[in-house]
């Protein structure tokens, strides 16, 4: 129960920054899916552990070594929180726009896919597009599958009531 008070506090608190804000903000008409919260709180709890054991084997004065790994372990925790804050997938009724680790951009028409993978690897669903791109979704992201099914229900809707082929593996 502590725990649970905990990462919400943290959640609320982080997202009163301007970091914490830009990570649901949406583009006006667009639905997103996006990594969840704990992702962040993960990320701020790897961060406060391992600076703390940083500073305490430098305190004890620990062997170069042992100190020089805590930062390490840190840089994850900085990982985790680029990824929730820039890792999403925006969509409405017209375009897809998938937003990677880096900040990039890929954009996409309902009319490009052409067919779907739903096994190649575990909770991905992979879009392949006529040109060879692909989408990959990972339905373990909060409101995923309200992205499946409207990709799926706009490939009906654009090709007369055919369903989305499966790619055979």
């Amino acid at each position: 129960m502590f725990i649970r008070h905990l990462t919400q506090l943290i959640i609320s608190l982080f997202q009163k920054t301007p970091l914490g804000k830009s990570n649901r903000k949406q583009t006006e008409g667009y639905r997103c899916v996006a990594l969840p919260d704990y992702a962040l709180v993960v990320g701020i709890i790897t961060i406060i552990f391992a600076l703390a054991i940083f500073v305490l084997s430098l305190v004890l004065k620990a062997p170069w070594w042992v100190s020089a790994i805590w930062p390490v372990f840190s840089l994850l925790g900085f990982y985790l929180i680029i990824a929730w804050n820039n890792v999403k997938i925006l969509y409405n009724d017209e375009r897809i726009i998938e937003k990677t680790f880096l900040g990039k951009e890929n954009h996409f028409s309902y009319e490009e896919f052409v067919s779907f993978e739903e096994k190649a690897q575990p909770n991905v669903i992979k879009y392949y597009t006529a040109n060879g791109r692909i989408l990959k979704v990972d339905q373990s992201m909060p409101d995923a599958i309200y992205l499946d099914i409207s990709i799926k229900a706009q490939y009906k809707k654009l090709h007369i009531n055919k369903n989305i082929p499966v790619k055979k593996s």
